[in-house]
């Protein structure tokens, strides 16, 4: 009962620090997004652009984890902070928003609260899993870093001091974040994993599709709602290579998880924004800050952003025929560039020895 009580903790830190990024972010270019179920999906990605700021020198330099953590924890009570001070009139502000909602208005948002709760009861209840390789990776490489103090300097698998920092992971620090939400709450890193992070993953997807039916739908809650209802479903009844249903439901914890379910769709929920209104630059720096954070969570992203990218902006430059949207589409590429880049140096030429 305390392992659930700490990971319900941490699944209401993750929203609530996801929010407040989210909000200082879009309150940085005066942006008019309203939508707080937005604020939480790109502070998600802030949050772990910023994470993955402060651990990778730490990481490339063999500092002990207890190191990230301190700093860690410093970061997000000045994050706080900052926040209360620039927003202290803020939940005045939600609660009189709150009493001017319709009741339809919040039955609907009830109605999306129970759907992504009892995919958290699935989720949660199912404990199978077909991916043990990749399962041993995640979960052993965050046992080791918290038993040993270490950030990613031992095999996950044997459990043996690496002769040299894996190329593979190097640049991936999602990981280590759940080995710093470990050491901070002595939790479990198998109950931290599969609960905590399978749970916000679940969470993050349905607030992803809800998303994509405001966009769809012209901020239509019930078309929006019942969106992500019909998607439940389909996900529920869909175990193939040709949908991400299988990783949501029996792999939630995994980076490819995070890759499929969450950073491909906002890219593709930032590329309906821009089609509606390509001049706009509030809708291209969200969608770079969700570029350059993705590479953090998943490596894999150097690979498929890059596809991603160009499917949707070409024919969308073909069709606007704007220079801007050329311009803006190189500009994107760039952390995919640069990323790859390092991926190469790290992999074939620079190596950091433990």
């Amino acid at each position: 009962m305390n392992n659930l009580l700490l990971c319900f903790i941490i699944v209401i830190l993750y929203l609530l620090f996801s929010y407040m990024l989210g909000d200082l972010f879009l309150h940085i270019y005066s942006s008019k997004e309203s939508s707080i179920s937005y604020r939480i999906l790109l502070g998600f990605f802030c949050y772990f652009f910023l994470f993955q700021i402060v651990a990778l020198p730490l990481k490339f330099t063999l500092q002990p984890l207890s190191l990230l953590a301190t700093i860690w924890c410093i970061f997000l009570v000045i994050s706080t902070i900052l926040y209360f001070v620039l927003h202290g009139k803020y939940f005045k502000n939600v609660q009189k928003s709150s009493k001017e909602t319709p009741l339809k208005e919040k039955l609907f948002l009830f109605f999306l609260f129970i759907l992504i709760v009892i995919q958290l009861c699935l989720i949660n209840y199912n404990g199978e899993t077909y991916a043990l390789w990749d399962q041993s990776y995640y979960i052993g490489d965050i046992s080791s870093s918290v038993y040993t103090n270490t950030i990613s300097q031992y095999d996950p698998y044997t459990g043996a001091l690496l002769k040299k920092l894996s190329t593979e992971y190097l640049l991936e620090t999602y990981q280590n974040h759940s080995a710093v939400l470990c050491y901070l709450t002595k939790i479990a890193p198998l109950i931290e994993t599969r609960t905590a992070e399978a749970s916000l993953v679940v969470i993050l997807a349905n607030l992803i599709y809800y998303q994509f039916g405001l966009q769809l739908f012209n901020q239509s809650r019930k078309k929006s709602v019942l969106l992500v209802f019909f998607l439940f479903w389909l996900n529920l009844f869909s175990f193939n290579l040709f949908t991400s249903a299988e990783f949501l439901f029996f792999r939630p914890f995994e980076g490819k998880t995070i890759l499929a379910c969450l950073i491909m769709p906002m890219v593709f929920l930032q590329f309906i924004k821009i089609t509606k209104n390509h001049s706009s630059r509030n809708n291209w720096i969200e969608l770079f800050i969700i570029i350059f954070s993705s590479f953090g969570l998943n490596m894999s992203a150097i690979y498929m952003l890059p596809f991603e990218l160009s499917i949707c902006l070409i024919p969308l430059g073909l069709y606007k025929k704007s220079i801007s949207i050329w311009k803006r589409y190189v500009i994107c590429l760039i952390p995919c560039i640069l990323y790859g880049t390092a991926y190469l140096v790290t992999k074939h030429l620079f190596f950091l020895y433990t």
